[in-house]
């Protein structure tokens, strides 16, 4: 980039413009971003839809004056407030206070040494006008409250690793919030949340932008949801904009979930009192510190099934997949599977796919190296055949064989998601436990990598507990659904019952903020 504007806009100019904006490979090579202009004016909300990959978080990063590592601008202008943010002064000037990015890997951003009120104090500190410790505490309370965490002592203790990706969600917007900036550049920030809570981000969004001296940009794969928040609608395909117009909202499905598919050979009924094969959980209980999360939870997969397990943001989903994963320390009860045959000496028949790609990817490593250690330690293969099967791991996850030589942040979050699926089956799982791993995918994705754990249940025999927001994606894949609320099971059965007729309060006000998200059909016109 080139030049350093010194002269403010007026209050009629847009607060943030991207002219003829492109990103290419260092090395040389096809633009990953093509000629792209856009333009955010005050007060209003601008929304980046399209398929994983296709360049919305390249082109969100270029308002905080940042490309991805490999990157560099080839052509075009970017100004924020009238300054150029890849001026490295001007940078300093931006960031935090007049325009805040949150990035879809929000556990990334947080420090897993600091406890939450430690670092989101830091940021009031650094980007707010707050400087006695009363201002500096009254201000954290106050995003705390804003973005619906508890205010409390004993949740500022907690060290990130203490709190679900949801809560972790949240405390990376409100560090975001800190200095009050006039533009917010959020990059899938329902990912982690509920439906009830991505309801609270939109109210929370409307009421941040009010005054209407602030404007958002926001990345997000949930179109019914930019629909509900976004003035104006751009999509990418491909790193070119093919499409912008505003968002239009279709009439919501009275009878959104569609019944799964049947467990997969060799399964026995989820009502079945003693299945040959399952996942059996009893009495489990687990702690971060002295804080109780789960109590007493009790669950069932038969093999080859697919389990769903469903609730509020911070109600102990992660913990649970962690624990089922042999990954939480403080756990106690059983967990057990049991199935007749299985071969001893293998690596651990549960395997865990993080919600957090980034945190579960070595950044230094490239993803061939990630993909050859298990098939070569587990899967005992010889280099050429650990190669070729990498290949094909990427080629069932949607990936071209070309993404082997990159590194974690050389990839878009959605591609980050499928590496780590794809190195989870290269140890060759009997359970796979799936941590949220559509929430940084576009629908078309998201439903093929869905089909996927459809596909190696009925093939393989592979079991599944799905740990997700989407109940659509819960109803259409698995056969059965298992409520958690405050780390307790509050109800548990056939899907097309509990998602259908739902009987506790909690299961309800699920089912019914999914039932009226309208599916969104943006109204894109050049």
């Amino acid at each position: 980039m080139t030049g350093d504007a010194t002269v403010r806009p007026s209050e009629e100019d847009p607060l943030a413009e991207i002219g003829g904006l492109s990103l290419g490979p260092a090395a040389g090579g096809p633009p990953v971003l093509h000629d792209a202009h856009l333009s955010v004016p005050l007060g209003g909300v601008l929304g980046l839809v399209g398929r994983s990959g296709s360049g919305k978080s390249s082109l969100a990063y270029s308002l905080v004056g940042h490309v991805r590592p490999g990157l560099e601008v080839r052509a075009g202008t970017v100004r924020v407030a009238g300054l150029d943010p890849f001026v490295r002064r001007n940078a300093r000037a931006l960031r935090g206070r007049v325009v805040s990015y949150l990035g879809q890997d929000p556990a990334a951003s947080l420090n897993p040494a600091l406890r939450i009120g430690t670092q989101l104090a830091e940021a009031v500190r650094l980007r707010s006008s707050a400087t006695s410790g009363s201002q500096v505490r009254r201000r954290v309370d106050e995003l705390l409250r804003s973005v619906r965490l508890p205010a409390d002592p004993a949740f500022r203790r907690r060290l990130p690793r203490q709190v679900s990706g949801g809560q972790a969600q949240r405390m990376a917007l409100a560090i975001a919030l800190a200095g009050s900036p006039r533009l917010l550049v959020l990059d899938e920030p329902t990912s982690g949340l509920d439906t009830v809570l991505a309801d609270g981000m939109r109210d929370l969004l409307a009421e941040v932008l009010s005054d209407g001296d602030r404007a958002a940009l926001l990345v997000s794969h949930d179109p019914a949801w930019i629909a509900s928040v976004a003035d104006e609608v751009i999509r990418l395909e491909a790193g070119r904009i093919v499409g912008a117009g505003p968002p239009r909202a279709s009439v919501p499905d009275p009878r959104p979930f569609a019944s799964a598919p049947a467990a997969g050979p060799g399964a026995e009924s989820a009502r079945s009192a003693a299945p040959v094969g399952a996942l059996s959980v009893r009495g489990l209980a687990a702690a971060h510190g002295r804080v109780p999360v789960l109590h007493d939870v009790s669950l069932t997969v038969p093999a080859g099934s697919c389990t769903a397990v469903v609730g509020p943001s911070g109600s102990g989903k992660t913990t649970l997949a962690r624990c089922l994963a042999g990954l939480h320390r403080s756990a106690r009860g059983s967990v057990e599977w049991r199935e007749d045959g299985v071969e001893r000496g293998r690596a651990a028949p549960v395997q865990l796919v993080a919600q957090d790609a980034r945190g579960a990817l070595n950044p230094r490593e490239s993803v061939s190296a990630a993909l050859l250690r298990p098939l070569r330690g587990v899967g005992r293969r010889s280099a050429g055949d650990a190669s070729r099967e990498a290949v094909r791991l990427l080629g069932l996850v949607g990936l071209d064989a070309d993404v082997l030589a990159r590194r974690p942040g050389e990839l878009s979050g959605g591609q980050r998601q499928r590496v780590a699926l794809a190195r989870t089956l290269a140890a060759g799982p009997r359970v796979l436990v799936c941590d949220e791993i559509t929430s940084a995918l576009d629908p078309q994705t998201a439903g093929g990598v869905l089909d996927l754990l459809d596909s190696l249940r009925h093939t393989l025999g592979v079991t599944v507990v799905m740990v997700t927001h989407d109940l659509t994606a819960a109803s259409g894949h698995a056969q059965r659904v298992v409520v958690l609320d405050a780390g307790r099971v509050v109800e548990a059965g056939a899907a097309d019952r509990v998602l259908r007729t739902p009987e506790h309060p909690v299961t309800r006000a699920l089912v019914a903020h999914a039932a009226s998200a309208a599916p969104a059909v943006p109204d894109l016109r050049r």
